[in-house]
């Protein structure tokens, strides 16, 4: 773990100093407030894993700043300190959702051991809750093919390190899944894993939901709300189809990425936040680089441990394992699956991936109620198979007419996969992308 924020807040500068200079020294990383607008304002601004807080304050009371401390942020420990007087003023304050207190003066060393404690206590309370979610969630499994063991092996050393992850792959292949794998065995495993798909909103919005906003920002900011990005602190944002991310946005989270700050909309105040990147994309973003549709400085930056994942029509062997891995899930209790239907699955394209082949298999038990699923229980798969998008030329074709009912003849053999015809036709995945537009001309 980094080292521990902790948050005092004590209006006796004396004292202030005092503590702060100890727990710094301690390895704490230490943010002080006097009054109860400052304390306010830095738990809004980011996450403490403690607050020592004494609750007599010049503007406020502390009694109001522990309610809102568990509100917004209940996996901060609370400690507060009090005079020998107020041993029952508290013990209210811990019925209100204080961790521990101590007495005035505090002896430092007290003061260390029982902020070790309350942070320790609370990070067990935050691991079980999430072991426990954990235990109610189904292993993903992604394969056991050559391809997919490589992709798991890069997996693993992103998962080792901090370092920004972009996974790219057609829609279905599991990006989502493989980016919560690394995030459940990295560093920050026991810290939040946010997720935001950029294509389901655009402009102010996106913008809204990534770094939050302040009250009356725009018309509908009835009040102000964080974003995602502060959620995220400490542990990992996931950006999922990046590719379709507004300019205007790219230029913010490059900024936010440099300087590892950010603001909300709607506020000059700078906020911090230090969460780790995970990217997915089913674009090819280098291309999109050349067409202008997204930032190359935002691409370099992100493009630091690429993986792709490929298509499940590339790794067929893992079809099967994949189809019982995805039945068992749905405690279907009748494989191993008849020579017909295992026809059937391996005869098919799968342009929709793994995802297709998941939800092609539950319509199938519905459909079977309970019987031995037959090839009767997967209808359509054979119609659903892509067809050819060209006619047989019927007369003389120019060079530019031959050559564009080539490239449709080998993106067609590839299933479509644009990466994998370009290798097929020994050209760039940029002129690929040239000619496929020249095609629409001829």
């Amino acid at each position: 773990m980094k080292n521990p924020r902790i948050l005092l807040v004590e209006d006796n500068q004396a004292e202030l100093f005092g503590y702060s200079k100890y727990l710094s020294k301690a390895g704490y990383e230490v943010t002080t407030a006097e009054t109860f607008k400052d304390a306010r304002d830095a738990l809004t601004a980011k996450h403490f894993e403690a607050m020592l807080l004494d609750l007599r304050l010049p503007d406020g009371d502390g009694m109001d700043l522990i309610r809102e401390a568990k509100t917004g942020s209940p996996s901060t420990a609370i400690i507060v300190a009090t005079g020998v007087d107020d041993i029952s003023t508290a013990v209210q304050a811990t019925k209100q959702g204080a961790d521990n207190y101590l007495t005035k003066p505090i002896k430092m060393p007290d003061l260390e051991v029982t902020l070790e404690r309350c942070i320790e206590l609370e990070g067990l309370r935050r691991r079980d809750l999430i072991q426990q979610r954990l235990a109610h969630r189904e292993k993903p499994f992604f394969g056991s093919s050559e391809a997919m063991n490589k992709v798991l092996e890069h997996a693993e050393v992103a998962a080792s390190n901090d370092t920004i992850v972009l996974l790219s792959g057609e829609t279905g292949t599991g990006k989502g899944i493989l980016a919560r794998w690394i995030h459940e065995h990295s560093g920050r495993k026991d810290e939040p894993f946010v997720e935001l798909n950029c294509s389901s909103l655009k402009g102010e919005l996106l913008r809204s939901e990534l770094f939050g906003h302040a009250k009356g920002a725009f018309t509908s900011a009835v009040k102000e709300r964080p974003g995602l990005i502060e959620a995220a602190d400490r542990g990992t944002l996931f950006l999922d189809e990046i590719g379709d991310m507004d300019l205007d946005v790219q230029a913010q989270l490059l900024t936010t990425m440099e300087e590892r700050s950010y603001r909300r909309v709607g506020e000059n105040r700078m906020r911090s936040s230090d969460f780790r990147l995970l990217c997915a994309s089913n674009q090819d973003l280098k291309a999109a680089t050349e067409s202008g549709s997204f930032r190359k400085d935002l691409y370099y930056r992100i493009c630091v441990f690429p993986i792709h994942i490929p298509p499940l029509r590339r790794r067929t062997e893992d079809l099967l394992g994949l189809a019982k891995h995805v039945l068992a899930g749905f405690g279907y209790a009748h494989f191993p699956l008849s020579d017909e239907v295992r026809q059937v699955l391996a005869g098919y394209a799968w342009p929709g991936n793994v995802r297709e082949l998941r939800n092609m298999l539950e319509r199938a038990i519905l459909l079977a109620k309970g019987s031995p699923l037959a090839p009767k229980h997967f209808p359509g798969l054979e119609a659903e198979k892509p067809g050819p998008r060209f006619d047989p030329p019927q007369e003389a074709l120019s060079l530019e007419q031959a050559e564009a009912s080539h490239i449709l003849r080998v993106l067609d053999m590839c299933g479509g996969d644009k990466n994998l015809a370009s290798e097929k036709l020994g050209i760039s995945l940029s002129s690929l992308y040239r000619k496929l537009g020249k095609t629409e001309r001829v």
